[in-house]
């Protein structure tokens, strides 16, 4: 996919849409939704490019896809990751409950978005690897 423009707008709607979704259906958070959504839109921007930024095709060529655009890669980083942020998404969230219930709102709104920004990177990055993988003749690589 080689407009950096269209990898930053799916990036930025894929990252709001799953950190509104943990907000959602794993935090059952109706309230402060947006909060993560904004954290995730955030996040998914950020990351949207990241692999077209370790790997850039005008200086490794139209072939540019290698290891971090890598299935294996990227699909091992996943399954490490997973437990631990899920347990650490689980405890911001739990304490920005509790700062809610304490008036400390703004540290609550901090707590929000944090998790938002994480899982709108995992968004944004996943955003990328399948809009080069459905849309690019070239597709992606197993390893490198």
């Amino acid at each position: 996919m080689p407009k950096s423009n269209a990898h930053k707008l799916i990036g930025t709607i894929a990252g709001g849409v799953s950190a509104a979704g943990y907000g959602l259906y794993c935090q059952n958070d109706r309230e402060n939704i947006w909060q993560f959504a904004l954290g995730g839109a955030i996040g998914g921007l950020t990351t949207a490019r990241l692999a077209d930024i370790l790997e850039p095709s005008k200086t490794l060529g139209p072939n540019h896809r290698g290891f971090f655009h890598g299935i294996a890669c990227n699909g091992t980083v996943s399954i490490l990751s997973y437990h631990p942020l899920k347990k650490w998404f689980e405890s911001l969230a739990d304490e920005a409950n509790n700062l809610d219930n304490k008036g400390e709102n703004v540290k609550a709104f901090v707590n929000r978005l944090i998790v938002g920004f994480l899982i709108g990177a995992f968004g944004g990055h996943t955003s990328h690897l399948l809009a080069d993988l459905v849309m690019s003749k070239k597709g992606l690589p197993l390893l490198a």
